[in-house]
């Protein structure tokens, strides 16, 4: 067998990029955030509240997984848990005011990681870099 670091190298960019999120969100002095909860947050500034099964659905992670991340959130004061207004048995989470406010840095970071990930990169080899992801995900789908 060939030796082949691509799933090292995939995984090294993971890992950067967190490092570069947490760095940032602490020089806005954002704190209790970390990388996973971003996709759980971008989602609720997009949704007025969703339930944890939306949520787990929207951003393909398990619903205990939700549920962890979510109290840490809650435990920050970014998130609150509301009752259905239809079905009080079903609760929704949305963001409260200060989660809110989370929106500007996150959009500052988005681009600064995305004009980051992409310096020196040409328009063709980000196209062939992504069919080539694809084509793995295809793989082990």
């Amino acid at each position: 067998m060939k030796a082949d670091n691509t799933l090292y190298l995939i995984g090294k960019v993971r890992v950067l990029i967190n490092q570069f999120i947490i760095s940032e969100l602490k020089k806005k002095g954002i704190n209790g955030i970390v990388p996973s909860h971003g996709n759980i947050i971008l989602s609720l500034l997009k949704n007025k509240s969703l339930t944890m099964s939306e949520l787990a659905d929207k951003i393909g992670k398990d619903p205990s997984t939700i549920t962890t991340l979510v109290k840490k959130l809650n435990d920050f004061g970014y998130t609150q848990m509301i009752k259905d207004e239809e079905d009080k048995r079903v609760n929704r989470v949305s963001l409260t005011s200060k989660g809110k406010e989370l929106e500007e840095a996150f959009i500052i970071i988005s681009e600064e990681i995305h004009n980051k990930q992409y310096n020196n990169i040409s328009d063709n080899e980000k196209e062939v870099f992504r069919q080539v992801l694809n084509k793995m995900i295809d793989n082990f789908s």
